[in-house]
């Protein structure tokens, strides 16, 4: 039946995208499934809260501290602040300067309480500049409730905390990523719903957008990255789905996580070789074992885009070792493997059974990847990193079809001067995705996506380099300028994979090469009760769409702004 499925595709498709009519098939079962799972996760996690509060009997122990009394390092179960928040850009830039400790570069989003955590010890250091000190102020706002936890202003008990937003989202193209300018201009009107809560040992959070621009990606058959819903009286269809749904069971060495919430294994800023924000969040079980200086993390996910009876089956870990405050290595592993009535093989998911995925294949087929990451601060005003991903460690013989050295690859480079002015940070970054990397020479279902969306990067055969800028003229309020160049050739993650892949076929930049330079402003401004946020750009482009032509100026805009209500 899959075998057909993909034939199907081949002949529906013409350009070798996944078939249009399997897409149509299963898009109401997978979303009906989704988002049963993600409010069941979310009712499990209030359960859980409401019993933790009552059996550990534990909130009022610590009404017997002083308030004044003040430990960083005690342990407390916390949300997670998601990765679109506007804290993030202050965080990332104070753990570039060393003024933040504790926090990975490589793994986000981080817990509330551990951002909170890292600022109370921040603020005892001396050298702190005053524009620095502005930046932790802003964020410790923030985290109110964390802070008083940490101060021993206040104990944990069972606690529910919410926000609800309203806003405008305004799109010149409604492709997601700025260097691809697809799609036609819109404006949608958006809606946030945001809970979450704790209690000892154990946290949860939802939540949960309308946002029509599901409705209207043109990554997906019609634009419709979910079914649409009926919303009368008021409006025909709206498109809403639950971002984040997940329950947490937190203890100080060991986290398991049930749900659905974005996440980024990368480096700084960047979307990460072997998880990235870029597809949409998923449900997995997730784990984390460690401290601040070695911690093993991983989680597993079933996908069931290709509906039918094909299962596909999504493992990862990574184990990062902080070897100095300011250097730090990681090395990780991924495996998407799928077909008929395929269970999920253990071994694989297994995140201390080392190099088990890129082993031996043989009647057991997979895509395998393995990946290795560095971050090292020489002196508090320069930052490099590097990271490479090979795919295909399962290799073989070529005679079988199979890569016999490095033929599907990754890398990324960067170098950050965190403080370039008092207030201005800049970076440059450089990745390069090779034309075969994260496909599979066996089917679709092994291609290390979900719908079609890659997991990790979404631009194969591609060379990117990026410069920015962060510069803070006020404590909220940060501009962004950038300048991106990109050369993409035609091969891409949703191809098939090429019969003479390991025969001659280019590795780099195939075919008719598409040039573009990006110059833009992003930035962001925010206030407790809401912010607005842009990136407004020209690029210019040759060979558009890889048919040979001059260059052509293509403006791409994005502004949305929100107000918001904290209960």
């Amino acid at each position: 039946m899959q075998r057909c499925l993909r034939e199907e595709t081949t002949c529906l498709a013409g350009s070798g995208r996944l078939s249009y009519v399997r897409h149509m098939l299963h898009t109401n079962q997978r979303g009906r499934r989704r988002l049963r799972l993600a409010c069941l996760s979310t009712l499990v996690s209030i359960a859980l809260l409401a019993i933790s509060g009552d059996a550990l009997g534990q909130t009022r122990s610590a009404g017997a501290e002083s308030e004044g009394d003040s430990d960083p390092t005690r342990f407390y179960s916390s949300a997670y602040l998601p990765l679109d928040h506007w804290a993030y850009r202050y965080v990332d830039v104070l753990v570039a300067r060393g003024a933040l400790e504790g926090l990975s570069p490589f793994v986000q989003p981080y817990r509330r309480l551990d951002i909170a955590a890292a600022i109370l010890r921040a603020e005892d250091r001396a050298e702190l500049s005053e524009v620095e000190r502005e930046w932790l102020l802003a964020v410790k706002d923030e985290l109110r409730q964390e802070i008083e936890l940490l101060t021993g202003a206040a104990t944990q008990d069972v606690e529910f905390k919410g926000q609800f937003a309203v806003g405008l989202k305004g799109l010149s193209h409604t492709h997601r990523d700025p260097l691809r300018p697809e799609g036609d201009e819109k404006l949608f009107p958006t809606l946030d719903l945001q809970l979450r809560g704790e209690a000892p040992m154990v946290t949860g959070a939802l939540r949960m957008r309308w946002d029509n621009h599901y409705l209207n990606d043109p990554q997906f058959p019609e634009g419709r990255a979910i079914e649409s819903r009926q919303c009368d009286p008021v409006i025909a269809e709206c498109g809403y789905r639950v971002e984040d749904g997940y329950v947490e069971v937190q203890l100080p060495y060991v986290r398991v996580f049930f749900g659905r919430m974005d996440r980024n294994w990368g480096l700084p800023g960047r979307d990460g070789l072997l998880i990235s924000p870029y597809a949409y969040s998923y449900d997995h079980i997730g784990y984390r074992f460690g401290n601040e200086r070695l911690a093993l993390t991983g989680l597993y996910a079933p996908f069931n885009d290709f509906g039918g009876d094909t299962a596909r089956h999504f493992a990862s870990h990574r184990f990062d070792w902080r070897i100095l405050d300011n250097l730090q290595v990681s090395v990780g592993e991924s495996v998407v493997y799928g077909g008929e009535n395929r269970r999920i093989d253990f071994n694989l998911t297994n995140p201390v059974g080392v190099w088990e995925i890129s082993g031996s294949s043989e009647g057991r087929e997979r895509n395998a990847l393995g990946m290795a990451e560095v971050w090292w601060r020489p002196r508090s005003d320069l930052v490099t990193y590097g990271a490479f991903m090979v795919d295909n460690t399962s290799v073989g013989d070529e005679g079988a079809g199979k890569a016999s050295g490095f033929n599907q690859y990754a890398a990324a480079l960067g170098v950050q001067l965190p403080a370039f002015q008092r207030n201005l940070a800049l970076r440059g970054d450089f990745t390069l995705v090779n034309s075969l990397a994260y496909r599979s020479r066996v089917d679709f279902w092994e291609y290390y996506t979900l719908d079609e969306i890659g997991l990790a990067q979404d631009k194969t055969d591609v060379i990117v380099v990026s410069l920015r800028g962060d510069w803070f003229p006020a404590p909220n309020w940060i501009l962004v300028p950038g300048l991106d160049l990109m050369w993409k050739g035609e091969d891409d993650i949703r191809l098939p994979f090429p019969e003479d892949a390991f025969r001659g076929h280019d590795l780099l930049l195939v075919g008719v090469i598409e040039k573009t330079v990006r110059a833009s402003l992003g930035g962001r401004w925010h206030h407790r009760r809401g912010d607005v946020r842009w990136d407004v750009g020209l690029n210019i482009v040759k060979n558009d769409a890889h048919i040979e032509r001059d260059w052509r100026l293509i403006g791409a805009a994005r502004v949305q702004a929100e107000i918001r209500q904290v209960f």
